[in-house]
């Protein structure tokens, strides 16, 4: 069962308890003698058998006393409701619900303390024995009568089935023991929705005491109960946010307060410091497709001033600008794979979105490790291309600059246009307009942008498209094309291309080409997707079948994927890189230091999301730790690079100062096969043995002699000595933070 962090109400105030009150609680429940009480049982739990009746009328006056005959009422097991997958007896549409359970207290002195939990849609009156101890601030105030057609006056969504904590309510202790009986007691909970209507109703509730001793009067806990993720403190910035009490819808965005603690490198952040990165307000709203089914959400947000106008800010070092992704990674267990994209595509030269981790607080309950995003948008150090007015529909100024975003149509801002592609066995695109949107783009500028398209496509519709003087070589930015198609085939990406993914155009006097990227959403990539062939290192991505599918890399992709002479330069430019930036040892760094920047914050979000010995979609890797996590995707990626130095043009990726001579004789060879390096004297080399596919097949170490040369066999057999079929293998040497590579054939 999760582990739970409870939300805690304090009594007939509309906002909770702060994370201060909330962390000192959850001390005191775990350090009974602190309350004076031994330990803790429940004595209703939300599975007992409850007497409930369908508010389709209004319920006799007493229906909450405990003398009240609820005989003529229906009988289940809770939880009792509809429309949340969850509910253990479902009932028909309703504006509000009844519900009664009966429990035993053979001894109320020694009950020293009384939690509530409960989880709910979408408001509740909570009664002990006929008197109410609890009562959302969404049906009015305490003590009043609420007509059971009388909705709620805000909606309140169940927590639990969203992967959320039940709410918890302390009683005060003078009120519970006052109520409490000897014998048979009675809790009542009237459930009112916020119409009738409504496509949900949740109650789900438990009652625990605090026991004054040893003695045994009710049930143990859930497993739940002392299991709190408690917050204090961080080495990652904290970003608090306060919803004022509304749930955070799709859209629109609501207005909220935030504060960012961030005291800098080496200083530790309190959730009780002073805010040093922020202090205002924002409008935030959940966002993403597909993702919004994971518990874990992510928010769009912009920084605002009082007005509720776009206020530039600096976030956590970032350039002044007002829109942000607060991303949550969830599926992606590492929670590093877009921040790393994003990293390797910046250290290429070209922009990406910049990233931080930190740590969330949403309205008093933590949420885990986010990643602050800068939102892809037209910005001097974003997307840096002219700004493009409402006015501005003929000559140079209609050119650019825009942005065009290849995506599912989710969201209510998003619009897009279809163009067929005019080649056979290709489908056509969706292109959405992404600058100007599309309540600021007028018909001139849409006009525009979708011929520039429609020109830029025709330019494929036969084999004149690599004519060097005529074809669309100059009307890309080339090297910005090959990089970004190194990156989602490093990355095998399985939405690449065809989600999530920008492209761009300036003004003509500044650059006429096409641009592409930023790369974006790379969630499932780097092995991360149980479909599409996602999980298998080898392979080219372009060579993925989408047949059917709706959303498919666009036809013109495909014919420059097919050029011979942009492959050649995407391999020229792959070697370079794998000297750099995608050599082995600098892409360890990179991955390690994203690692220890979340630090030991990764063991507080997987305490908050216990997940790692579960599915979430579309993992095709259950790790069961982080630990394995990491290195699942360190070893897929070092496969990943085995296969595309196999099969790329030339697989000799070093330069004359690394590791010269490597020889190996014969080759082919049947059985034997010498590997000859040369090296300073005494120092140590590895062999790693791939077989096409990027499986490692076999490791062979050694150290130089006197004369600097390393002499190793390969006897053409795996690590468990069974002899290998006949093929190409690729022998990749390393030394120090020197590499190099080289194929051998086999034959049997």
């Amino acid at each position: 069962m999760t582990c739970f962090s409870g939300q805690i109400k304090e009594p007939r105030l509309p906002m909770p308890f702060t994370s201060t009150v909330r962390t000192l609680l959850f001390l005191l429940l775990s350090l009974n003698p602190l309350m004076g009480q031994d330990h803790w049982e429940t004595a209703v739990f939300e599975d007992a058998a409850w007497s409930y009746f369908i508010g389709l009328s209004e319920p006799d006056a007493n229906w909450m006393a405990p003398d009240y005959n609820d005989s003529s009422w229906l009988q289940a097991l809770g939880g009792i409701g509809y429309g949340d997958g969850d509910d253990a007896t479902e009932i028909p549409h309703t504006p509000s619900l009844y519900i009664r359970t009966r429990f035993m207290v053979p001894q109320p002195e020694v009950l020293e303390a009384c939690l509530l939990h409960m989880d709910y849609d979408d408001g509740i009156i909570v009664y002990l024995n006929g008197s109410e101890i609890f009562r959302t601030s969404n049906l009015g105030q305490p003590g009043s009568f609420r007509a059971h057609d009388d909705g709620a006056t805000d909606g309140h969504e169940a927590n639990i089935y969203r992967g959320f904590p039940p709410e918890m309510y302390l009683l005060d202790q003078a009120t519970f023991q006052s109520l409490i009986l000897p014998g048979e007691n009675t809790l009542a909970v009237q459930i009112q929705n916020v119409s009738a209507n409504s496509s949900d109703l949740t109650g789900r509730f438990w009652l625990s005491f605090g026991i004054a001793d040893a003695s045994i009067h009710f049930q143990p806990v859930p497993e739940w109960f002392f299991h709190p993720t408690i917050f204090t403190s961080s080495h990652l910035p904290i970003m608090l946010i306060d919803t004022e009490g509304q749930t955070i819808p799709d859209e629109p965005k609501i207005h909220s307060l935030m504060r960012l603690i961030d005291n800098g490198p080496d200083e530790l952040n309190h959730v009780s410091d002073p805010a040093t990165g922020y202090d205002g307000h924002v409008g935030i709203e959940v966002r993403g497709a597909t993702s919004q089914m994971f518990p874990k959400k992510q928010y769009a947000m912009e920084t605002r001033d009082a007005e509720g106008e776009n206020l530039n800010v600096e976030l956590l070092g970032f350039p002044e600008e007002n829109d942000w992704i607060v991303h949550a990674p969830y599926s992606d267990k590492t929670l590093i794979r877009n921040a790393l994209v994003y990293t390797l595509y910046r250290k290429m030269g070209n922009y990406a979105s910049r990233t931080r981790f930190f740590e969330l607080m949403l309205n008093d309950e933590y949420r885990g490790v986010y990643l602050l995003l800068e939102k892809i948008k037209k910005d001097n150090a974003r997307i840096d291309i002219a700004t493009l007015n409402q006015d501005e529909i003929a000559g140079d100024d209609l050119t650019g600059g825009y942005i065009i975003k290849i995506d599912k149509s989710a969201g209510a801002d998003n619009v897009d246009w279809y163009s067929a592609a005019d080649q056979e066995g290709y489908g056509g695109v969706w292109y959405q307009y992404h600058y100007p949107g599309p309540r600021d783009i007028v018909p001139e500028q849409m006009a525009y942008i979708q011929n520039f398209m429609n020109e830029f496509e025709a330019r494929f519709a036969d084999d004149s498209y690599t004519n060097p003087v005529n074809g669309y070589y100059n009307h890309i930015d080339w090297e910005q094309f090959i990089d970004y198609a190194i990156i989602q085939e490093f990355a095998k990406n399985v939405d690449g291309f065809r989600l999530s993914s920008f492209i761009y155009k300036d003004k003509d006097s500044n650059d006429p080409r096409l641009h592409v990227g930023p790369p974006w959403d790379f969630n499932l990539a780097f092995g991360n997707a149980d479909y599409y062939d996602g999980a298998n290192p080898i392979g080219w991505y372009f060579d993925t079948n989408f047949q059917g599918d709706h959303w498919a890399i666009p036809f013109w992709w495909y014919l420059i994927w097919e050029d011979d002479t942009f492959r050649q330069a995407f391999n020229a430019r792959w070697q370079a890189l794998r000297q750099t930036i995608l050599s082995e040892s600098a892409l360890e760094v990179t991955i390690d230091s994203l690692i220890a920047d979340i630090g030991p914050a990764v063991e507080r979000n997987f305490e908050r999301w216990d997940i790692l010995d579960q599915y979430v979609w579309p993992n095709p890797y259950i790790g069961g730790s982080y630990e394995n996590e990491v290195e699942y995707l360190k070893d897929w990626i070092d496969a990943r690079l085995v296969w595309m130095d196999a099969n790329t043009t030339d697989v000799s990726v070093w330069t004359p100062d690394e590791i010269a001579p490597l020889s190996v004789y014969p080759n082919p060879f049947n059985p034997n096969q010498t590997i000859q390096i040369q090296l300073d004297p005494g120092t140590q080399a590895s062999i790693h043995i791939h077989d096409i596919t990027g499986r490692l097949v076999r490791r062979l170490e050694g150290y130089a002699g006197g004369a600097g040369l390393l002499h190793l066999n390969w006897d053409g057999r795996d690590d468990q000595s069974h002899l290998m079929d006949s093929g190409v293998y690729v022998l990749s040497v390393r030394s120090e933070f020197r590499q190099r590579a080289i194929k051998v054939t086999l034959l049997r």
